[in-house]
């Protein structure tokens, strides 16, 4: 992993950022040149239009690329300092014109999110990931048996012919019968660390498209639920019966109903259930605000109902949370 991948490769580059940071429009990329080092060495920095940062250091006494900075090898205390000095640059640009996303690739953030509503589950991250940064585990929520691993990995770890580049695989349990012919198609693997007659790593590079990656989540989950799935259900039945028992006149916060059903840690997820309550029963959802006391985007009539039922807002906008939260 290179310095620039080990910095960047969970952020998002936001374009009015860069700008005012100093990055310039240069051969189809956002460039920078800075100086560093006490004039010693000049750092360039590109980056392209898919959010791939490249940079190279030079050496200003020759003109050349200060190679050392690249060689593991390389272990001098100047060779040292002229790395760090480079490295607290590319994490000043990551702190000042990036977002912070949850996996490397698009691909990945657009399949957790889809997870997420598909079956509630957020991904958790044991590991600090040694080599290849965190890896996201998605688990059942009643047994914590995993259906689903995403790692960033080198692709050549995967494809004999594969280069250096990283990029996010997704390990997922498949039929047995069918595992030798899914390594037929592009895109898919044999699984990367793990039983490859049963597992399967697929590549979130949009070789697959997003619905063809759910249809092998959908098989994963199934093949490894037991009886998470009703699990999941009855977790769904807990929130919306918290919901429930809100008078009207009150309000609770997602995070407020986590602590009732014993999820402290999953308002977001209590958000989620909320936001697919029309589609399992009348429940008072309208009832349920963040912690500030801010009510749903886009459904104002949220407010409407509250105010029918005597809760009051504050000059913000949001509810006011001393007063009438349960």
């Amino acid at each position: 992993m290179t310095i620039e991948q080990k910095i960047f490769s969970r952020k998002r580059f936001e374009t009015r950022k860069l700008a005012d940071y100093g990055f310039e429009d240069k051969d189809a990329c956002r460039f920078l040149s800075r100086v560093f080092m006490d004039g010693d060495f000049t750092a360039e920095i590109r980056v392209h239009e898919n959010g791939t940062v490249r940079g190279r250091v030079i050496d200003n006494m020759t003109g050349d690329e200060y190679l050392p900075l690249r060689m593991p090898n390389h272990t001098g205390a100047f060779v040292g300092a002229v790395r760090e000095a480079y490295a607290e640059l590319l994490q000043d640009i990551a702190d000042s014109c990036c977002s912070d996303v949850a996996f490397a690739a698009d691909q990945s953030n657009r399949i957790a999110e889809a997870i997420l509503g598909r079956y509630g589950v957020e991904p958790d991250f044991p590991w600090d990931g040694g080599r290849y940064g965190p890896a996201g585990v998605f688990r059942h929520g009643g047994s914590d048996k995993w259906f689903g691993l995403i790692m960033n990995i080198e692709r050549k770890l995967l494809d004999k012919d594969g280069d250096e580049d990283l990029v996010d695989v997704l390990n997922l349990k498949a039929d047995e019968s069918r595992t030798a012919a899914l390594h037929r198609i592009r895109g898919i693997y044999p699984a990367y660390h793990m039983n490859h007659s049963k597992w399967i790593s697929v590549t979130l590079d949009d070789s697959l498209d997003d619905g063809d990656v759910m249809d092998l989540v959908e098989e994963s989950f199934r093949l490894t639920s037991g009886n998470a799935g009703v699990m999941n259900e009855s977790l769904m039945r807990e929130v919306y019966a918290v919901a429930d028992s809100i008078p009207p006149g009150r309000v609770m916060s997602y995070g407020q109903i986590a602590e009732a059903v014993g999820r402290p840690k999953n308002a977001r997820l209590v958000g989620k259930i909320m936001s697919m309550a029309d589609r399992f029963g009348d429940h008072p959802c309208h009832r349920v605000v963040n912690s500030a006391g801010r009510t749903v985007p886009g459904w104002p009539e949220q407010r409407e109902m509250l105010e029918a039922e005597g809760v009051e807002f504050k000059d913000n906008g949001n509810v006011d949370m001393k007063r009438f939260r349960l």
